[in-house]
């Protein structure tokens, strides 16, 4: 029986409203971010937009999944769902970064526990052979908001306020509600899960992350205090993050390890380009937050393109080519990457960066899909939240290290004299060379789903 047919029908109609509500936010919010950081005079901090939602999603993922473990994906859901409501309130009002930045780290929270239990439904709710058939609608639910949502979202900043950008997305989520936690009530459950040393790490590797990422702003206070930062960020993180995470997966043993490793690298490259390239097209090419969405439009058209292939192969060939289609999705990630800065940083044709972004999108498709799908025929069985919460650490971790860093190396190249060109440039590098890792890395992936 397939994901439509009669004993799944609500469950896959519930999990796909849910991503869909995730996704109209992901695609209407981050084209408003360059506009809402500079008038609320926040240029400096524009990484920790992103950072801030990543960081606290690593929290909410972790929570979220060992909730599921315990009681079903019904509750994280719910909770879910209110707190990232509750952030696009706070962050559509906000009147200074600090408020900003706190609205955008509840949504984080609430969207990492949504997603979360989706993963959980779909990991007990659809056997392994019906998983790629998900993971492929999940990634369809984005093609209305890929289409609409930055082109809208660019006009409402343009024509009216980014504020609404936040604020009219809310509704919605009372909507998804309403569909999405009856069908979840099938997997409430009651069973003993450790629960309270897990999010001590998982607050200890975001506080420790914090202060990395923070160190180009603590240098303010003399470089010993810098230093301290991040002799302490490091000291909270390493043994927090090997505590969460399989051992080897910092090192990407063979394995599930690897498996994990490969998410971190893959999020780190593309989220960590994806979250400039607007700002980029408006200060290196002299773009409108409308024409910039174009970009996200075209990466996320090529993302869900990628899924499908991957559904059909997955149908033809099996489990068995998941590695190599995970080395070919970096390498399209590494193209794609080149293309749209060698375009933001020369005279070549504008209409380059959708294309480049599209090429880089189809790599994401390709690799997230077939990677989450190893890790998922890698989890141990009672486990499964457990694994969807390590896949969501080592991705919100990642893109939260990705934009941190890239907004901490444009800020003190900026500072050194370094023009934007040259800034933006060094962003993108970094980003090629984490996805040229990655592409070395999928050797360790097993080979099949056993």
């Amino acid at each position: 029986m397939g994901v439509f047919g009669r004993e799944r029908r609500a469950l896959t109609l519930g999990i796909l409203l849910a991503v869909g509500a995730f996704a109209v936010e992901g695609m209407g919010v981050v084209p408003a971010l360059p506009t809402a950081v500079r008038q609320l005079g926040g240029l400096e901090l524009f990484g920790w937009s992103f950072s801030a939602f990543m960081l606290a999603w690593l929290v909410g993922t972790i929570a979220g999944g060992l909730m599921a473990d315990a009681r079903g994906p019904r509750r994280p859901m719910a909770i879910g769902l209110l707190g990232f409501g509750g952030g696009l309130v706070l962050a559509g009002a906000a009147h200074g970064m600090a408020q900003f930045l706190g609205g955008r780290a509840l949504q984080g929270a609430g969207g990492g526990a949504m997603i979360a239990g989706a993963y959980v439904a779909i990991t007990r709710g659809y056997p392994d052979a019906l998983r790629a058939r998900m993971m492929a609608l999940t990634a369809s639910v984005w093609i209305l908001p890929a289409i609409v949502g930055p082109a809208l979202s660019g006009a409402i900043t343009e024509w009216a306020s980014w504020r609404w950008v936040f604020f009219a997305i809310v509704p919605l989520l009372g909507i998804v509600a309403l569909l999405v936690l009856p069908p979840l009530r099938a997997f409430d459950q009651r069973q003993s899960v450790v629960v309270w040393p897990r999010m001590f790490s998982s607050l200890r590797v975001a506080a420790g992350s914090g202060l990395v990422l923070a160190a180009p702003s603590l240098l303010a206070y003399g470089l010993v205090a810098a230093v301290a930062g991040v002799g302490i960020g490091f000291a909270l993180l390493v043994p927090a993050l090997r505590s969460l995470l399989p051992p080897g997966t910092l090192r990407s043993r063979p394995g599930l390890p690897a498996g994990l490793a490969s998410r971190g690298l893959l999020a780190f490259s593309y989220f960590g380009t994806e979250a400039f390239v607007p700002l980029a097209t408006g200060d290196l090419r002299g773009a409108t937050p409308a024409e910039a969405g174009l970009a996200l439009t075209a990466g996320a058209l090529g993302w869900i393109s990628a899924s499908w292939i991957q559904d059909r192969l997955e149908s033809r060939g099996g489990s068995d080519g998941r590695p190599r289609r995970v080395r070919a999705g970096f390498l399209l990630l590494a193209v794609g990457i080149a293309l749209v800065a060698a375009t933001l940083v020369t005279s070549l044709p504008v209409l380059l960066i959708p294309l480049g972004w599209a090429i880089g999108g189809a790599g994401i498709g390709f690799a997230f899909s077939a990677g989450g799908l190893i890790c998922f025929a890698a989890a141990p069985a009672g486990q499964e939240g457990e694994v969807s919460g390590q896949l969501q650490l080592a991705e919100s971790l990642s893109t939260a290290a990705g934009t941190g860093i890239g907004g901490a190396l444009l800020a003190t190249l900026g500072r050194a004299g370094h023009t934007p060109r040259q800034a933006h440039a060094a962003v993108f590098a970094l980003t090629i060379a984490a996805a040229l890792l990655g592409a070395l890395l999928a050797s360790r992936l097993p080979k099949s789903a056993a």
